[in-house]
Parts: C-alpha cells; sequence; structure tokens
C-alpha cells in the first residue's frame, strides 16, 4: 500500500456507475475500496472481478441501509489505510410506479437507502475527516432531485432530500476544508431500471385505469432512448468523478450535471444565484468553501 495515494470509498460498487467508477479510479493512482452487499453470496463474483483488478483495489461487505454495517466497513478501512480520502456516495434504489401503489415499507426502504444511507455515510467518516481536516463527499444524485418525473413518485423525493443534504453539508463543514459536493446523472444505460421495485399495493391502482401501466410504457421508451445512445454511457458519470476528484478544494463546483440533463443546468445556476443571496443576507458567506490560501 502506497500511503501517498488517496484512500476512496465507492458504495455500491457492484454493478452500473459505482463499478465502472471503481475500475476507473483503481487506475489512477489510487487506493480504492469498492463496498457492496452480500460479497460472499450474490455479488461474489462481482466481488472476486473486483478484487482481481490489482493491488490499489479492495472490496468490503457494506450495506448503506445497516447502521452496523456501514460503522464496521469504516472502522475496517481506517484500520487498514489510517483515514478516508473521499467517499463515493453511489448506493441507491429507484422505485417505478403510481405513488398510490407504494405501501409505506417501501416508502421506508427507498428512503433508507437513498437518503439516510448516505447521512449514515457522513456520521461515520466525518470524525475522521475533521481530525485531518481534510476531505471529499461525492453524493450521486439524479436529475431527478431537481425536477420531477411522473412515475417516479418515491425516487424524486428522496434524491429531493439527499441534494439538501449534501448542500447542507457543503456549507457546514467548509471550517474543515471538507468538500460536499453533488452528481446529477440523467438517463443512463445501468441496471437501475432494470431492478426498480413496483408497487406492491396493486388493488389500489386499479382506479386509475391505462396510468397504471403507463409506467412501465415510460420505462420502456427511456430504455430504447438510452439504447446505443452515446449521452447515455455511463462511463460519463465515472469519469466526472475522477475529474471532480482531482481539483482542488474551493474550486469543485456544487452541483454537475452529467449526460442529458433536460434543462437541470439552468436550473441550478438559478438557485445558486438566489442561495448565495440567502447566505450573504444571513452574513454566512465564510460557510461558503475557499481555496487554502484564501
Amino acid at each position: 500500500m502506497n500511503n501517498l495515494k488517496k484512500v476512496i470509498l465507492v458504495t455500491g460498487a457492484s454493478s452500473g456507475i459505482g463499478l465502472r467508477t471503481s475500475e476507473l479510479l483503481a487506475k489512477n493512482n489510487f487506493n480504492i475500496i469498492a463496498s457492496m452487499r452480500d460479497i460472499n453470496g450474490k455479488n461474489s463474483d462481482k466481488a472476486e472481478e473486483l478484487n482481481k483488478l490489482g493491488a490499489d483495489i479492495s472490496v468490503i461487505e457494506l450495506d448503506v441501509s445497516s447502521c452496523s454495517s456501514v460503522e464496521k466497513a469504516i472502522k475496517a478501512i481506517i484500520k487498514k489505510y489510517g483515514c478516508i480520502d473521499v467517499v463515493v456516495n453511489n448506493a441507491g434504489i429507484m422505485n417505478v410506479g403510481l405513488a398510490e401503489g407504494f405501501t409505506i415499507k417501501q416508502l421506508e426502504k427507498q428512503m433508507n437507502v437513498n437518503y439516510i444511507g448516505v447521512a449514515r455515510l457522513f456520521r461515520e467518516t466525518l470524525p475522521y475527516m475533521r481530525q485531518r481536516k481534510k476531505g471529499l463527499f461525492v453524493t450521486i444524485s439524479s436529475i431527478a432531485g431537481r425536477i420531477v418525473f411522473p412515475f417516479l413518485s418515491t425516487y424524486n423525493p428522496s434524491k429531493f432530500a439527499v441534494e439538501a443534504l449534501a448542500e447542507i453539508y457543503r456549507y457546514e463543514l467548509s471550517p474543515f476544508k471538507i468538500d460536499s459536493i453533488i452528481i446529477e446523472p440523467g438517463p443512463f444505460a445501468t441496471d437501475l431500471v432494470k431492478n426498480s421495485p413496483r408497487p406492491e399495493n396493486v388493488d389500489v391502482l386499479k382506479d386509475y385505469g391505462t396510468l397504471a401501466s403507463a409506467a412501465d410504457q415510460t420505462m420502456q421508451h427511456f430504455k430504447q432512448f438510452m439504447k446505443n445512445n452515446p449521452e447515455c454511457d455511463p462511463s460519463l458519470v465515472s469519469e466526472k468523478i475522477l475529474e471532480l476528484i482531482n481539483i482542488e478544494y474551493g474550486k469543485r463546483p456544487l452541483r454537475t450535471t452529467c449526460g442529458v440533463d433536460y434543462g437541470v443546468s439552468e436550473v441550478n445556476k438559478i438557485t445558486e444565484k438566489y442561495q448565495f443571496e440567502i447566505l450573504k443576507q444571513m452574513d454566512l458567506e465564510d460557510l461558503l468553501p475557499k481555496k487554502k490560501s484564501d
């Protein structure tokens, strides 16, 4: 192990953006901890593939929906490497369907993974970063965290929530020179749609008529849109993550869209302007990240 290499933890590394990000970062002189659930079970093949990539990458069991799992994983990483420089909050699930059809248990799982799961990573990692007064959190949100898509009825709120959390930490961690940034991918050809849970309370959806099946039709439309579309290549997200990690503190943008963004980049420009005005009015401009030399 080279102690001069940054130590980067990636959650949800078994597939999609998490897998590609782990592979790319491991090739760029970082120590990568690729984390996922069930590394001795259903994800054992993925774990074995990643472990074979070389000494710069290792796989660890981590379930973001479990406090004990997150705590155990972070302690193991600290014991082995002595620090964590970057956390890539990537793990997530996406419910697809009409809002009324999802049970409370399904809603709780959606929020537990996509929002509280990220909060767990912040809470367990921050004590070590605050000691060193440096670090970076990269939260993989979605353009669905800024604009609403019908049938992403529980996914949208979870991404709106995690965007707020990551932005709040952006300001509150600035005294420690710890950065929190957000990446907002558009539609990308990953397994997210294929693995999307559907509403379990199907009886209540009978009153919706043909609208009840519209969600699946919309997802099929997106699948066709993403097929062989270079703007929907998940590698674009991985490359953007690498680019942002290599930017020095104080120069990274809070939000970065990636791929087809349906105007979200413009939404971000407008909201950023008024958000900064709020900070000025509250005399909290010092909470904006600045370079260490500033």
